[in-house]
């Protein structure tokens, strides 16, 4: 068995060694450096490429006179680029000033790069636009709901640099700098991008998505404004924020359309919106919408009214759910119960966690008391223990933390991550950060990962000083692996 495991290490070395070509796997972070200053073109980008893929510090001062004085364009993106993968806050000043870069795409890629300094996942969509042969390219996502935790705090001259850019350089810039304002939930621009809205055109779709991932209450008065646009998307997304940042301003206009107009999207997304407000006043409008033919409307009644906490409602809504068919509308109903006061009802919203309807399910868990959710640790699939944990990272307090601490010893590895960034971001919420604290970045601050395993082995591609508990362990210190091992410790394991 040892000698096969042995075979098996060595076929992985083989494999990995083919699929490296063998100038990348020669150059030394001298030999990179150095060609930062070549007089060809592709050999400066290739080396700023390199450096960023080994996310190494020591190429930071010299990546950055390469973006301030590199005569290529090309040249200065895939720079910027590596600056934003190696996240040194001390470049910051440079990378600001490269948003005035005379060149589009590396003002493009300078907004990617400031966002790339606290996450890089799913963060492509912020540079995706629908031009030219991608203009029908159905797999192109122009939205994703990436947004930094709220414990994360950005440096305040990010968001003033990247709202400068709206309205004022081309569309392809400046909906860029939208989405990424949204991504690091830059609340400081809503007045900003607020008065940028009557002017901006094709920019209010971005600017109200912002809006929402932003979720900054204070936005709502700029949206009003727009719940009857003639532009459909607008009108959508416009009904949407309303809902989001639950702005009461907006439900006498939110009742008005609702009650007068014929098209049922318009009318579910209203009542969506007055269910999200809570408004006392809507209260009739929802119980009458519990008997409408449209799932969708029954759906929003029953969020509205379990929102609205009145006791009183628990019978007629137990009434609904005896006959109910629609699984969503019941999910609702369920939810509506255990916010009136049947607790024991949050076992129904649960079982929904691994169902088409998580989504649903999962919302409804961040409006329930986190005691509660402690129970649904410890029974169901791992799929539902996993998006109870994920909840409770997001809403629970230091009273969640021994029962998620129970799931890290679970053999479903999703799951102990799960348990491990809940555990992490309660406990960034809990514990306020001392005066004076440097910034940090996500790559710091990112809890340890169970690493995913190709042919037995850990993955290279996340290899990271990694440690897999296995009866025997290989520790390579240092590779020079073409950057995909970045010079870092690599544990090897072989059972």
């Amino acid at each position: 068995m040892a000698q096969f495991s042995w075979i098996r290490l060595i076929g992985f070395v083989a494999l990995m060694l083919t699929g490296l070509g063998t100038e990348t796997f020669a150059q030394t972070t001298d030999e990179l450096l150095a060609n930062l200053k070549s007089p060809i073109p592709k050999t400066r980008r290739d080396a700023a490429r390199e450096l960023g893929e080994r996310r190494q510090k020591a190429g930071s001062r010299t990546l950055q006179e390469v973006v301030a004085s590199d005569k290529t364009a090309e040249v200065r993106s895939a720079a910027i680029h590596a600056l934003g993968r190696i996240k040194d806050m001390d470049a910051l000043p440079v990378m600001l000033a490269t948003l005035r870069d005379s060149d589009v795409d590396v003002r493009r890629e300078t907004i990617l790069a400031l966002v790339m300094l606290y996450t890089e996942k799913d963060i492509d969509f912020i540079l995706a636009r629908r031009s030219g042969i991608r203009l029908l390219d159905p797999f192109l996502s122009t939205y994703e709901s990436t947004v930094l935790d709220p414990v994360v705090t950005v440096d305040p001259r990010i968001p003033d640099g990247l709202v400068g850019l709206v309205g004022q350089d081309p569309d392809e810039v400046s909906i860029p700098a939208i989405r990424a304002l949204g991504v690091l939930r830059a609340g400081q621009t809503v007045d900003a991008l607020g008065r940028k809205l009557a002017s901006a055109g094709g920019l209010r779709v971005e600017i109200l998505r912002t809006f929402i991932k932003m979720g900054e209450p204070s936005a709502g008065r700029y949206v009003i404004a727009y719940l009857n646009d003639n532009d459909t998307r607008v009108r959508n997304q416009a009904h949407t924020a309303a809902g989001v940042l639950k702005t009461k301003d907006a439900v006498p206009e939110l009742l008005r359309i609702f009650r007068s107009n014929a098209d049922e999207n318009t009318r579910k997304l209203s009542l969506e919106a007055l269910a999200r407000i809570a408004d006392p006043k809507t209260e009739e409008v929802m119980i009458a919408a519990l008997a409408s033919p449209s799932a969708g409307l029954r759906r929003f009644a029953n969020e509205g009214l379990a929102r609205l906490e009145n006791a009183k409602r628990v019978e007629m809504i137990s009434s609904y759910r005896l006959k109910e068919k629609d699984a969503s509308v019941r999910l609702a109903q369920a939810f509506a119960l255990y916010r009136l006061g049947r607790r024991e009802y949050i076992q129904a919203v649960a079982a929904d966690l691994a169902s088409g309807r998580k989504d649903q399910a999962s919302e409804y868990l961040l409006e329930s008391r986190p005691e509660d959710l402690y129970p649904l640790l410890d029974t169901g699939p791992a799929e539902q223990r996993r998006r109870v944990a994920e909840s409770l990272g997001k809403i629970g307090s230091a009273g969640a933390i021994p029962p998620l601490r129970r799931l890290l010893n679970a053999s479903d590895s999703e799951l102990v991550n799960a348990a491990n960034l809940a555990i992490y971001r309660i406990e960034q919420r809990v514990a306020p950060k001392p005066q004076g604290e440097k910034q940090d970045t996500e790559r710091q601050r990112r809890p340890k990962k169970v690493v995913p395993r190709v042919f037995g082995f850990a993955s290279p591609i996340q290899a990271d000083g990694l440690y897999v508990e296995t009866p025997l362990i290989v520790k390579v210190l240092r590779t020079s692996v073409g950057g995909i091992f970045r010079g870092r410790p690599l544990t090897v394991a072989i059972s």
